[in-house]
């Protein structure tokens, strides 16, 4: 073989190499970028599934926020109460129940958070005419101190918390936000993208704080990517609002524990206005019974003052002793009111600062012609009384 034929097989060698390289580099070039691109597009897929995920809890936990602010403004409407249909965990009344559970305002069925006083304890008194007390204002026939704190209403405010007692604010927040959630938290946007999403029933927890309401809801949902084919599950989600409802609470429960135990106190004094907490009153808004709107000008809802709205079951007026109780005239005796109340004033106190006014039957005057006769002395509100009888013997 002579020189120049080795080189050219040299050469050719060389050149056979040099494909060669070229094409494995190219081969494991083109591996590596496919593997790359295959990684960065699960690395994109993961991603764009959680961003979504997180915008799929971001808006169960908005709809949480709402549905809590809803009932909040909700009960405060109601006397503190929400009913089964609306969600809540207090039983439906029927129109015809006005009157006795609710008075009507704005549509909606507002609770009496007062009553009349029912089956007192001695030495108090819920029936006429022993009603408060045999001689009210006075602790004995004798004595001359008055005395205006006493039995006089039952509070039917609902407690704040479950431990408390039944349908109590904290609860009715829970049923609230368990029983609407499947209304509120419409998927349909994220279904639109390509998502398959299944929820179950919620179980919410509320804690009523002195300046906000911290709020854990546990609900399973299942979101799957219809594309990918990836499925993650959600199941705890919580919220807090800065809302002081239990400051609100504690106002409107002492209010209400004041006109039930003191028969003087005003509920609609402008004196017990406090800060930006302002009382209205609606009298005789259904009957004689009266609604109280107490509205918190600072404590703002979707930007609107909150109200608590009650309505206070009309209770009678408390007529003073007479002390001088049986009388003797001659027979013939022509008896003027004087005579039959021996000069003390006719006197009474309403506790939900009615207008009242006296009557004596029978009619005066009358000639005793009778061995005996008993005179009532009433006090009447326009709808509910306390009264004394006087008798009167003839000698």
């Amino acid at each position: 073989m002579n020189a120049k034929s080795l080189k050219s097989q040299v050469t050719m060698l060389m050149i056979v190499g040099l494909v060669l390289f070229i094409i494995v580099s190219l081969v494991l070039y083109l591996s590596k970028s496919a593997v790359k691109k295959q990684s960065q597009q699960n690395i994109k897929r993961i991603q764009e599934t959680a961003i979504d995920t997180y915008s799929i809890k971001e808006f169960v936990q908005k709809c949480i926020d709402k549905l809590a602010k809803d009932a909040i403004v909700l009960l405060g409407k109601q006397g503190g109460y929400i009913y089964a249909s609306q969600g809540g965990t207090l039983v439906d009344y029927a129109d015809t129940d006005e009157g006795l559970f609710f008075v009507k305002h704005n549509n909606l069925k507002v609770a009496y958070n007062i009553l009349p006083p029912k089956f007192a304890a001695p030495p108090y008194l819920s029936d006429t005419p022993d009603y408060p007390w045999l001689t009210f204002p006075y602790k004995t026939p004798i004595s001359n101190a008055e005395i205006f704190e006493g039995f006089f209403g039952i509070s039917n405010i609902p407690p704040l918390n479950s431990s408390e007692g039944p349908n109590s604010i904290q609860t009715q927040i829970e049923t609230f936000i368990d029983n609407n959630m499947p209304s509120c938290a419409d998927f349909s946007i994220f279904e639109k993208q390509g998502f398959e999403i299944s929820m179950e029933s919620a179980k919410t927890s509320v804690i009523i704080g002195s300046s906000d309401i911290a709020i854990k809801s546990k609900l399973p949902i299942i979101i799957t990517n219809a594309a990918t084919k990836e499925i993650t599950q959600l199941n705890d989600f919580s919220t807090s609002i800065n809302i002081r409802l239990r400051d609100a609470y504690f106002f409107v429960k002492e209010l209400i524990g004041n006109d039930i135990k003191n028969i003087k106190f005003d509920i609609g004094d402008k004196k017990n206005n406090k800060d930006f907490i302002n009382i209205q009153i609606i009298k005789n808004k259904f009957s004689n019974d009266d609604l109280i709107i107490i509205t918190d000008e600072e404590l703002l809802i979707n930007g609107a003052p909150y109200e608590y709205t009650f309505s206070r079951r009309n209770r009678a007026p408390a007529l003073y002793y007479i002390r001088k109780s049986t009388l003797s005239f001659q027979h013939g005796y022509i008896i003027n009111q004087t005579d039959l109340l021996q000069n003390s004033q006719l006197k009474a106190e309403d506790p939900d600062e009615d207008n009242y006014t006296f009557t004596i039957t029978p009619a005066l005057p009358k000639k005793l012609e009778v061995p005996q006769i008993k005179f009532k002395v009433e006090v009447n509100d326009g709808k509910l009384s306390d009264y004394q009888i006087i008798t009167v013997n003839r000698v």
